[in-house]
């Protein structure tokens, strides 16, 4: 995807050092290996009956499964189980890497597992007492999706496969449309037989990232150049620790050795805990080292 980004805005540059997106990533494509592996070559069912979330799961007290089915995809013909995970796996990355950067590691986390939670808990309340487990990450990916369209809806985006220009607010659209249709006409009258797409899991998903960015995200970023701002709850606040690096500070910008070592620290910060936590001293830095390590 092609949009602006908010720490090119700020003269820095993307983080290099691994993020909670690809933890949670490189994660799911660990537990598919897995699942791949005792299913086919052990013809054993355990991934899916302890980690997959189903009526089953929840009577025999398997209450991580509302979370666990993220991990698992489907294992049925190839085509399919490629398309599920694949297509999973390429809107977290695209969405994730924004979306990590402005949040850190630590809330964008929250973010995930809480739309995993909610569109996991929908799909039980419309499904439960059917035999077919639920399995997939698209309920918190599709979470992810809407929370990034709320703090860009008017901001154009262009898919590089996809030759056009398409508004955040336009898809959103499509998305909730497309998911209500397929839950309201598939889903529903499928009835106890279960199985087919979890509409309702992705619904429940996208409402979460919608309830996430009206609660916790405190402030929409404008278009241009005004900075994302991330608040998070006082339920989620620990009491502030003393920092080593935190007041009033020099750095010597024509050392470049030191210079490149306080922008690391700085991308570092950015990284786990969002540009927001940035004090002014910090983005001032950035801004002139960006003119300086160019030359």
């Amino acid at each position: 995807m092609i949009y602006d980004r908010p720490y090119m805005r700020e003269g820095g540059r993307r983080p290099s050092t691994w993020t909670a997106m690809h933890w949670i990533l490189y994660g799911t494509v660990t537990v598919f290996v897995l699942q791949l592996i005792t299913s086919t070559w052990f013809a054993s069912e355990i991934m899916t009956r302890v980690f997959a979330l189903s009526t089953d799961a929840i009577r025999e007290g398997y209450i991580w499964t509302l979370i666990t089915y993220g991990f698992l995809h489907s294992t049925g013909p190839g085509g399919i189980m490629i398309l599920h995970i694949g297509i999973n796996m390429l809107l977290l990355y695209l969405f994730g890497r924004e979306l990590v950067v402005v949040l850190g590691g630590k809330l964008f986390c929250w973010l995930y597992f809480v739309c995993a939670l909610v569109g996991g808990t929908v799909w039980l309340v419309f499904n439960f007492g059917h035999t077919a487990p639920l399995v997939g990450a698209s309920g918190a990916v599709i979470g992810l999706i809407i929370f990034f369209i709320c703090m860009n809806p008017n901001r154009p985006m262009a898919f590089f496969f996809i030759p056009i220009t398409i508004r955040p607010i336009t898809i959103a659209y499509i998305l909730i449309g497309f998911n209500l249709l397929g839950f309201l006409f598939a889903e529903l009258p499928r009835g106890a037989q279960g199985g087919g797409t979890a509409f309702s899991a992705h619904l429940g998903g996208a409402l979460a990232g919608y309830l996430f960015f009206k609660l916790i995200y405190s402030s929409v970023p404008e278009l241009g150049d005004r900075k994302p701002r991330v608040e998070v709850p006082k339920w989620f606040k620990r009491k502030p620790r003393a920092s080593p690096s935190a007041g009033k500070y020099e750095i010597n910008l024509t050392n470049r050795r030191d210079l490149q070592k306080e922008v690391d620290r700085i991308l570092d910060k950015i990284n786990s805990e969002g540009f927001g936590s940035l004090s002014e001293e910090e983005k001032k830095v950035l801004d002139q080292a960006k003119d300086i390590l160019s030359r």
